[in-house]
């Protein structure tokens, strides 16, 4: 417990339909697990390009009172890791989205 003071998600599959969505990792049950994980002051940093999955996880999060939101943009930060799925979102021209919370 504790032991972790990051985690990334990056780019994970959005599973679209909403008949999936109860697949999506970002979830009640692995936001428990993460919270449980990650330290004091810990951060989640999700980055996305799927609109729905951007809109999930904001649901998502904002159910969650161990958990402050700390950035919502749409610039990937430059302490952030590039992902290849996000380099070929942005060769398709869509606009990728960089969140993080801190673990209460």
């Amino acid at each position: 417990d504790g032991c972790l003071s990051g985690v990334f998600v990056l780019f994970p599959d959005p599973w679209p339909k909403k008949r999936h969505s109860e697949r999506r990792f970002i979830g009640p049950d692995n936001l428990d697990q993460l919270s449980r994980l990650l330290k004091t002051e810990g951060e989640l940093r999700i980055a996305s390009d799927h609109p729905v999955y951007v809109g999930w996880v904001r649901e998502q999060m904002a159910a969650r009172s161990d958990f402050a939101p700390a950035l919502d943009v749409t610039q990937r930060p430059g302490d952030w890791a590039a992902s290849r799925y996000e380099q070929k979102a942005l060769e398709r021209g869509e606009t990728c989205t960089y969140l993080s919370w801190k673990r209460r």
